[in-house]
């Protein structure tokens, strides 16, 4: 960013590029479109910086640095270092990569990239935004702000649009307006410091409106306390205001000579202690140029800028005349103008007569008298007179001075303490011409003494003081004139609401070997503009975090809210104490003042001066040397400022004698008499100005209230170095504004928070059209309606947190793709809405061309038959032509039938049309629940009685699908299963009916939380337990009834006991191949295992004949043959099939069939019949069910005989 000068017609011509750093003494290198790519290094988002630390942020900056990469993301705040160079970083190609490429693309962190986020959020989410530039004094925040403006004025058209199409022409135009205004501003404003070669000695903010296109239609400048004692007065090393230099330097020898200026610096008092500095940042000869151009440019007419130099000059020249000391006749002091011919020709320019001017220089008018108070108030002793020598006295407006004797004057004892009035005091009562209206009375009816208008000579040093208050005058209102032009030049001409994009760029904070009044002013600014930044960055985003129940975890940081409080608060605050002092008026105002405020401030610890140390009470306060003598100590947010209290008092009145005022009214020039209106004799009301620091803080009091109604968007400006040099680094100045900026505490509670929080109405509003759940309009609660768009989404979940009344979404990359999501979705709308446009213009055009071309066709046919039949009657044919006329009547006669047809067809489709149109807006409001359950459904005609059968059924459909919709994976997965056992048990089994209002729990004994089946379920592989409960199993020999823990895994069967829990079987699920159910009420189920499978007999059932032991084989041997199995045992014979009893025997099955199906890929065959074939290891027994209701079987009991090679099942 640039550290000196105002800027050249290359850096503020949108045409050559965007913006240049630096300064300008150096050429830019030029550099291929975007090949910042290229010369990435270090971290460019520090988020991703590890570990997070000051000293790593500062090394990461320098490495950045070094490669002229001065831009670092902080989260949400862009931090640039100023490299006192130009860079080539700004040309067109680089904007219009930033332009259409910034949301989604990884390009580097830009100045472009974050003002090109601030206009593409006015532009598409029509909400006001707010750049915010701040940083010390000389880290490049006006270039940063004048880069900000010069992107978001072409990025709404285009880098080129408005020089291509003539249509953008009055665009064009407010876009050079708005950029011309900065050079100009800087030209009146700006002046070098210690800090910065072009420091701004004025806060300035800009608010630039767009149209709904987001082309900029006009803007307003707010100015803020331009630092006018400047003009009189600079420290050594530092230069007056630019336009001084630039008027000497690039005005041409006419135009000096017009305006009695010579180009030597040295002959003007103002600009002689700046005469040896000459920098290379600075061209005054070009800036010249640049500054008369944007005149132009905003309108100024040749007329109106000579006016205007005519004013800069007689500042120059006025500080040229001197005062030499002479002595009145009563022994009082007075003085005379030493250098008349500068007087005169200071006369000439503004046009006023020298006697006039002199007069106002040298004498002050005041008036003296007596002030009746209450009777019971002693009158306090006079104040010394403020001026030299009492020349006349006006009693009632009537000069009464004789010269050569001494004036008349009221005597001491009859004035009070108010006898010596400052002239704004009694200005109203100036305006009026008879004596009785001077009479100033008690208003309580006492008795009057009339006041006296005295003229007063001034000394030399008095005179000197009023010439420097009307240069410091004249210069700062043609300042408030200028910006009131350029706003008018820039206003929006039409009305309507628009929204807003502003830019601030207000002073940097300073701190200079002495700080007087106006370092107090901009210090005090950049308080509450830090108060305001860690309010947004810091405060407010870590409340909302916890005000929606997101867990989180406070990040601390320096709170500046008590500095702010102890210079603005009411009646206890330094300004309140400043402005009593103020208007108590009398010699000693700063003194006193700083006495008030060791009283009034001492308590605080951000407060110290030599009396009074903090903390310390105000009754025995303690010698603190430290503090120089006449100054107090503010511990800032960037640092401890002391400040000297000389001249406070006085430039916080900020008060111009009348005098003066009258003088420069009566001026000929035209301007005067705008610049000093409360000079004119005719006004009839004149009241006290505000003072100076009660205007400031009222103003930044808006400005800050201003900036809080915005989205705002911050640029924290870093001084790489004090020596305003290139390339140099200063890791103990930069640490330091790191740490005061809290640019770290930034950092982390963004890494832990989100980019980016929304209300679900807004989200769901702006998003809706991205699911098809949602669009076109979505009638449940707002947040059930985000949770569905975004489950629509090709989005993760760990990118959203769901707050109470807000959705947070984690990183701006996420909010760009929603945004591309969005884009692509509008566009395709739109498609749709051009194509169904498309065709019905062209299919009405059809139509009409249809239309025209029957009418056409038709007359052409009568005609030519007409000529037939003309011709044919020429030739004897006489009945022809009649034929003709009846043959047309018929025809005639049949058009009107078969219109008659069209019309009774046409009334007919509009009636049914209507019919069906009655019959959907009465079905639409009385449609059923969306329960799936509910059957009811609107009766209809019987003509419309198919149509409303495929309605119900569509209805039907869609609310089951939509009841579907609610359902978790837990819930999808036991709807599976019921309908699983829908199709394998409606109506072939006659126990399904029960279990269709019964949830399939699964897990009966609650077996996943028992800690000797999670060791066991590791061993085998069985971790995920699909079915568990106490089952009977059918020995094979009596067919009794054996309690088993039956276990069903996503794998595998397994048979347990129930007490030990040790594993009989183990059946893997690629064994079962056929699962035989009967259809009746029994409850049974076999389960058929694959006869090359044999089961592994962990221990042998009790009462069980034909679990025998294995043969001479080895354990080692049977395990061989054991598929699937996973223990080393004895092995028994081949078991076979399993034949169990038990209540969920719906469940079991469809689970079963379910896990056979996964497992191999095919369902397993499910035999249900009332006989049936069971494999008991060698032999093969048939099943036989039987339903008689005989007496030895009580009710909802089974029983069973073996016979044999057959097994009966008695239901």
């Amino acid at each position: 960013m640039s550290s000196g000068g105002v800027p050249s017609a290359a850096a503020t011509s949108s045409s050559q590029c965007c913006g240049q750093h630096g300064s300008r003494g150096h050429s830019a290198r030029r550099a291929p479109p975007l090949a910042i790519h290229e010369q990435e290094v270090g971290v460019a988002d520090t988020l991703q910086l590890e570990p997070l630390t000051e000293e790593a942020f500062v090394a990461n900056l320098q490495q950045r640095f070094k490669r002229d990469l001065i831009y670092t993301s902080a989260g949400d705040v862009l931090v640039s270092v100023n490299p006192y160079k130009k860079l080539a970083l700004y040309s067109l190609d680089v904007v219009e990569a930033y332009r259409t490429k910034a949301l989604l693309s990884h390009l580097p962190p830009h100045i472009f990239a974050l003002a090109d986020k601030a206009h593409w959020n006015l532009r598409e989410r029509n909400e006001e935004q707010c750049v915010v530039v701040s940083g010390e004094s000389g880290s490049g925040k006006t270039e940063a702000a004048r880069i900000v403006l010069q992107y978001v004025t072409v990025a709404g058209s285009g880098p080129t649009g408005a020089q291509q199409d003539p249509s953008l022409a009055p665009i064009k135009q407010v876009r050079d307006r708005l950029l011309q205004a900065g050079p100009l501003l800087e030209a009146f404003g700006n002046a070098k410091t210690h800090k910065n070669d072009n420091s701004s000695r004025f806060g300035k903010y800009l608010d630039v409106e767009f149209d709904f296109k987001g082309d900029p239609v006009g803007g307003t400048f707010t100015s803020y306390l331009l630092e006018k004692s400047r003009v009189t007065r600079q420290l050594a090393g530092e230069r007056n205001f630019h336009i001084f230099y630039q008027l000497l330097t690039g005005a041409d020898i006419q135009l000096l000579k017009s305006l009695k200026l010579h180009r030597n610096i040295d002959n003007y008092a103002f600009l002689r202690p700046s005469r040896p500095l000459s920098m290379e940042t600075i061209d005054d000869k070009r800036d010249f140029q640049v500054t008369k151009k944007a005149l132009e440019t905003l309108g100024f007419s040749a007329e109106d800028v000579v006016q205007i130099f005519k004013v800069v000059a007689s500042v120059l020249k006025l500080g040229n005349i001197g005062f030499t000391p002479t002595s009145n006749i009563d022994g009082t002091e007075g003085c005379t103008v030493t250098n008349d011919y500068e007087l005169f020709e200071v006369c000439g320019l503004l046009g006023t007569n020298p006697m006039e001017l002199t007069s106002a220089l040298t004498q002050r008018t005041i008036l003296a008298g007596p002030v009746l108070d209450s009777p019971s108030t002693n009158p306090a002793p006079p104040p010394p007179p403020p001026c030299g020598s009492l020349r006349g006295v006006k009693s009632g407006g009537c000069s009464s001075s004789v010269a050569g004797t001494p004036p008349s004057f009221v005597p001491s004892s009859s004035m009070s303490s108010t006898g010596s009035r400052d002239v704004y005091e009694v200005c109203e009562m100036l305006q009026h011409s008879t004596l009785a209206r001077l009479t100033l009375a008690d208003e309580r009816g006492s008795s009057s003494t009339a006041g006296e208008l005295v003229v007063a000579d001034l000394s030399a040093s008095e005179a000197t003081a009023s010439r420097d208050i009307l240069c410091r005058a004249l210069y700062s209102r043609l300042f408030a004139w200028l910006v009131k032009q350029v706003n008018d030049a820039t206003r929006v001409r039409k009305y309507g609401k628009r929204k807003v994009l502003g830019i601030m760029d207000i002073y940097g904070f300073e701190v200079f070997d002495q700080n007087n009044f106006e370092q107090f002013i901009i210090n005090f600014c950049n308080e509450k503009l830090q108060q305001a930044v860690a309010e947004c960055t810091l405060r407010l985003r870590q409340d909302e975090m916890l005000r929606e129940g997101i867990e989180w975890t406070p990040v601390d940081f320096f709170n500046n809210t008590p500095v702010c409080e102890l210079i603005e608060k009411n009646n206890h605050g330094i300004l309140a104490v400043l402005d009593e002092e103020s208007q108590r008026g009398g010699p000693g105002g700063d003194e006193s003042f700083l006495a008030r405020l060791c009283h009034t401030c001492g308590s605080s610890a951000y407060f110290e001066t030599r009396n009074c140390a903090p903390h310390s009470a105000p009754t025995d306060l303690p010698c603190n040397t430290s503090v120089p003598p006449n100054c107090f100590r503010l511990r800032h947010y960037a640092g401890t400022v002391t400040y000297n209290v000389a001249g406070f008092v006085e430039k916080n009145n900020d008060t111009l004698p009348l005098d003066l005022s009258l003088a420069m009214f009566r001026c000929e020039h035209p301007l005067l008499k705008n610049l000093f209106p409360e000079g004119n004799p005719k006004r009839t009301t004149l009241k006290r100005a505000a003072s100076a620091g009660t205007q400031f803080k009222i103003s930044v009091g808006a400005l800050m209230g201003n900036l809080q109604s915005k989205t705002p968007h911050f640029i924290r400006c870093i001084k790489p170095n004090e020596l305003k040099q290139p390339r140099i680094f200063e890791n103990a100045l930069v640490q330091h504004q790191v740490r005061y900026l809290c640019l770290v505490q930034t950092i982390k509670v963004r890494k832990t928070s989100f980019a980016h929080s929304e209300s679900y109405e807004s989200f769901l509003h702006r998003y809706k059209m991205l699911s098809p759940h949602t669009w076109p309009c979505w009638r449940g609660s707002a947040v059930e309606g985000a949770s569905y768009l975004l489950r629509d989404l090709p989005l993760s979940s760990p990118h959203f947190a769901f707050g109470r009344t807000k959705i947070f979404i984690r990183s701006e990359r996420t909010v760009s793709e929603l945004e591309e999501f969005r884009r692509q979705r509008l566009e395709d709308l739109a498609a749709s809405v051009q194509k169904m446009w498309r065709g019905y213009r062209c299919r009405q055009r059809y139509l009409l061309m249809r239309q025209s071309q029957i009418v056409i066709a038709s007359a052409w046919r009568s005609w030519r038959e007409w000529q037939i039949g003309k011709t044919r009657l020429f030739k004897g044919k006489k009945n022809l032509f009649c034929l003709y006329r009846v043959a047309r009547e018929e025809y005639r006669e049949l058009k009107r039938r078969k219109q008659i047809e069209w019309a009774v067809q046409v009334i007919q489709t509009h009636y049914l049309q209507w019919r069906r149109r009655q019959y959907l807006q009465r079905l639409c409001v009385s449609l059923p629940s969306d329960s799936p359950v509910c059957r009811e459904w609107p009766m209809a005609a019987k003509r419309l009685a198919d149509a409303n059968l495929m309605l119900r059924r569509m209805h039907h459909k869609w609310r089951c699908h939509k009841y579907r919709l609610k359902f978790d994976q837990t819930a999808r997965n036991r709807m599976r299963e019921k309908v699983t056992a829908s199709i394998i048990f409606k109506d072939r089994k006659a126990s399904y009916p029960r279990s269709v209002s019964h949830p399939f729990l699964g897990d009966y004994v609650r077996l996943r939380q028992n800690v000797q089946w999670k060791k066991i379920c590791v061993e085998t592989n069985d971790q995920y337990v699909v079915f568990a409960d106490i089952i009977n199993k059918i020995t094979r020999s009596s067919g009794k009834f054996v309690p088993i823990l039956f276990v069903l895994s996503t794998s595998s069967m397994l048979i347990l006991d129930q007490r030990t829990l040790q594993i009989k079987y183990r059946v893997p699920a690629t064994e079962i191949y056929r699962l035989s159910l009967s259809p009746y009420l029994d409850d049974v189920a076999i389960f058929h295992i694959k006869a090359s499978c044999e089961l592994p007999n962990l221990a042998h059932e009790a009462g069980c004949s034909d679990c025998s032991r294995a043969g001479g084989s080895s354990p080692l041997q049977g395990a061989e043959h054991a598929t699937g199995c996973l223990f080393q045992s004895d092995l028994g014979k081949k078991k076979g099939d399993f034949v169990f009893h038990t209540g969920h025997v719906i469940e079991i099955v469809t689970k079963l069939f379910l896990v056979v199906q996964n497992a191999v890929g095919k369902p397993p065959e499910v035999n249900i019949n009332t006989e049936f074939e069971a494999n008991f290891g060698s032999q093969s027994v048939m099943f036989s069910f039987k339903c008689a209701g005989l007496p030895e079987v009580q009710p909802g009991q089974i029983k069973i005989m073996r016979k044999g090679s057959r097994m009966e099942v008695l239901v």
